[in-house]
């Protein structure tokens, strides 16, 4: 069995999830002794979309298990080749990698909101598919705008403002 792009792909899923569950999550996520009412803890939703993205990559692995097996016949290529064949994709996983790390640094100087727009509208122009622009733009505006409305109005759980936004909206409330 020669392993296959899919089951890379879901190994280092796996591996990245896996990390960030059980050593991220539990050094950086503070959980206070007393939570109370039904608000949920801090490290709750860090937790469910880091269990469905291990779940993901567990998957992806199972599934590329019967095309490994059927591709036998295939030549065998070495590992240089590999890299050069699948070059671009090489840098554009390290473009979007260098584009998570300005997100996690710029989601305290500009807050989630836009720093979240930001992200999806640079992993939209990462993916090199642009048949759909009026839902990438769509979705790049409103789906960070509901998600904060959705959090901020209903579960009550507040967003990073960021040092930007939040100097801006004191000036703006003392102005009126």
């Amino acid at each position: 069995m020669t392993p296959n792009r899919d089951f890379y792909t879901g190994l280092i899923a796996t591996a990245l999830f896996a990390l960030v569950l059980f050593v991220l999550i539990p050094i950086y996520v503070k959980v206070p002794s007393f939570i109370p009412g039904f608000a949920p803890p801090p490290n709750m939703w860090p937790r469910v979309v880091t269990c469905v993205g291990l779940v993901m990559g567990i998957l992806a692995i199972i599934f590329a298990i019967p095309k490994m097996r059927e591709a036998r016949g295939e030549p065998v290529t070495t590992f240089g080749q590999t890299l050069y064949r699948n070059r671009k994709l090489i840098v554009r996983f390290g473009a979007v990698l260098i584009g998570f790390a300005v997100f996690t640094y710029a989601i305290p100087a500009i807050g989630f909101v836009a720093a979240t727009i930001l992200l999806l509208a640079y992993l939209f122009l990462m993916s090199g598919d642009y048949s759909r622009k009026t839902w990438m733009i769509g979705l790049t505006i409103v789906f960070p705008i509901l998600l904060y409305l959705l959090f901020t109005n209903i579960t009550h759980t507040p967003f990073p403002e960021g040092h930007l936004f939040s100097a801006l909206s004191a000036d703006f409330m003392t102005l009126i």
